[in-house]
């Protein structure tokens, strides 16, 4: 028996018929330098977001000076923690339309992105407690 019909002869006892098909195209030049294809990639859930640039506290600077620009009438928002927590959604999640809730006592406000996307936010008063003392926000989590 020649060579080459020993090799067929081989792939007939050893394999499928689509086997024996395929090794027949490889051997007249149909497959080659064919491979299987590739799989598809495996399908990853879309991260959640996460804070752009934003340092916390937020937002930055010497407390008391943002406070005493405060009392001089500058900056109102800083007295109220859902707009400090919208504030701070505009500039470290771009959420132009989200939507806040705060606490009773406005240590934590629930944040949600037009996408709804949900963080907790928790703030405090670094520089005045009360009506008349600006928030910041002192840390940010995914809300569960």
């Amino acid at each position: 028996m020649r060579p080459a019909a020993a090799s067929v002869a081989a792939v007939i006892a050893h394999r499928s018929p689509a086997a024996l098909l395929a090794a027949v195209l490889v051997g007249v030049g149909l497959l080659g330098g064919c491979a299987a294809p590739a799989p598809a990639p495996p399908t990853v859930a879309p991260a959640a977001p996460q804070p752009a640039a934003v340092a916390l506290p937020w937002p930055t600077g010497r407390s008391g000076e943002l406070q005493r620009s405060v009392d001089e009438g500058a900056q109102p928002w800083l007295l109220d923690p859902s707009e400090v927590a919208l504030a701070y959604g505009a500039a470290a999640y771009d959420w132009a339309a989200a939507q806040a809730v705060a606490s009773a006592d406005g240590t934590t406000v629930d944040l949600t992105g037009p996408d709804g996307t949900r963080r907790t936010l928790t703030l405090a008063q670094p520089a005045t407690a009360g009506p008349a003392g600006i928030w910041v926000v002192t840390a940010d989590a995914p809300t569960p």
